[in-house]
């Protein structure tokens, strides 16, 4: 080898090593300091992206299993307000027994409805007022809550509610009438002896208004239900879809039901009268209050639009009409008449109300109290299996979350004993670099003896 100082190679390799020493020292620093093998993409780039894909998973699996607890809270809410509802219903049976036999008088059993008669009306309370974080539980205004129950679209469970108004287990006088087919006049409907029944026009949130402003003769009230359903095909590339005086600016992009009532819900709000739905493929449009949906504007690619009854209408612009539902007060009948009734959809008739105020009535009574019973048990039945069903998908969710998290710290997180050895490695590397630096320096001194 020459002797030479214009090129000091030894000190040059000892500068690398000690670089390198030095870089692996602060790597061992950086994870024994963090706790992470992956601290920046430079560090594992594909080690980075799966585990942060990991990390996605892991989290919304917690939420997933939030959302089933939350799920089997909102279960129970609604499996103890139906325990409460199965209470007062074996009471009532108790009631109608005890009525039904010969040896009471006609006051005796007076006494015994009045109790019936409030028993009937707490049940109506029960199903108005038992809510879960603002949503109804048993009026039926929920009849499918769909839980997501899984980290992808798709991944739910759905819970069946039961409807348990005191009207739908029968407890109450209750009718249904087909659309609405012509404005109401005088002479046309009374309910109950009442007086006239009178809407201007072919409209079931009228007439069921015209009903509401006479309940406190009456004894009964109305609700107005709407809805139509129409087939979309291409929309035009411009211009507005009117639904009611809703304007909504129509595109190639709304050319399928769904994108259609999206588009429609989007511009009506959260506020709107209009709620946009599919139903088989098909666009639904429903109105809140029951009030008639009338389209007009560009109905291009819109076809084959039906009413709430399912018939077929004259032309989509064809205004569709609801239907109306009376229900009377715990203990009261139900009579119509009238000369017009079928221009509200109605028949001539009376109803009656779950009665015991006699022996034939509480008799009576025994029969739809059993079936009302039938109908809240298989209810909670439904309500507890889907308990289980939920827990059981918290199991699994909790067990494939721990899992994944094990996979993820292997690639993710420092192992502290292999590091701990590293950083030691490189500490001496270090230091041993850096002494052989200075004898690699101090070893062209040898050059000058040379000289002398």
């Amino acid at each position: 080898m020459m002797t030479v100082i214009a090129t000091n190679t030894s000190a040059m390799r000892a500068a690398n090593a000690s670089m390198s020493a030095s870089s692996a020292l602060s790597t061992a620093m950086e994870r024994l300091s963090t706790g992470k093998r992956i601290n920046s993409a430079k560090d594992d780039a594909a080690g980075l992206a799966i585990s942060n894909r990991m990390a996605s998973q892991a989290r919304s699996m917690a939420m997933a299993v939030r959302n089933a607890n939350d799920g089997m809270s909102l279960a129970q809410t609604a499996e103890g307000a139906l325990g409460e509802v199965t209470s007062m219903l074996q009471r009532m049976k108790e009631l109608a027994t005890q009525s039904a036999t010969g040896t009471l008088r006609d006051s005796d059993r007076t006494a015994l409805q009045a109790e019936m008669s409030q028993l009937t009306s707490e049940i109506a309370n029960v199903s108005k007022t038992t809510t879960f974080n603002g949503v109804k539980l048993l009026d039926g205004s929920a009849s499918t809550i769909k839980l997501q129950t899984g980290i992808n679209s798709g991944e739910t469970i759905d819970m069946k509610m039961v409807k348990a108004t005191s009207a739908d287990l029968g407890l109450q006088a209750q009718v249904t009438s087909t659309v609405v087919t012509a404005a109401l006049g005088a002479g046309d409907l009374q309910i109950n002896g009442g007086a006239d029944i009178i809407a201007a026009s072919a409209n079931a949130s009228l007439v069921a208004t015209a009903v509401n402003a006479q309940s406190s003769t009456t004894r009964v009230s109305a609700t107005a239900e709407n809805s139509m359903t129409v087939a979309v095909g291409a929309v035009a590339s411009s211009g507005a879809l009117t639904i009611n005086g809703l304007s909504v600016t129509l595109s190639p992009a709304e050319s399928n039901a769904e994108a259609l009532a999206a588009k429609i819900n989007q511009v009506s709000g959260s506020g709107g009268n209009i709620v946009a739905s599919t139903e088989s493929g098909r666009l639904k449009l429903t109105a809140k209050d029951g009030t008639n949906i009338t389209l007009g504007g560009t109905t291009t690619g819109l076809s084959d639009a039906k009413g709430i009854d399912n018939a077929s209408l004259a032309s989509v612009t064809t205004a569709a009409v609801g239907r109306v539902t009376l229900t009377a007060e715990p203990g009261a009948a139900l009579n119509i008449t009238g000369t017009g009734t079928a221009d509200a959809g109605l028949t001539v008739g009376s109803t009656s109300a779950v009665s015991i105020g006699s022996q034939t009535g509480a008799s009576a009574a025994m029969a739809v109290i059993d079936a009302a019973l039938d109908k809240i048990s298989a209810g909670r039945g439904d309500l507890g299996a889907v308990q289980n069903r939920l827990q059981s998908t918290v199991n699994n969710l909790t067990t494939t979350s721990t899992n994944l998290m094990d996979a993820k710290s292997r690639i993710e997180d420092a192992d502290f004993s292999a590091e701990s050895t590293a950083l030691a490695k490189a500490q001496i590397l270090s230091q041993a670099s850096t002494a052989m630096l200075a004898q690699a320096n101090q070893s062209q001194q040898s050059v000058l003896k040379l000289l002398q």
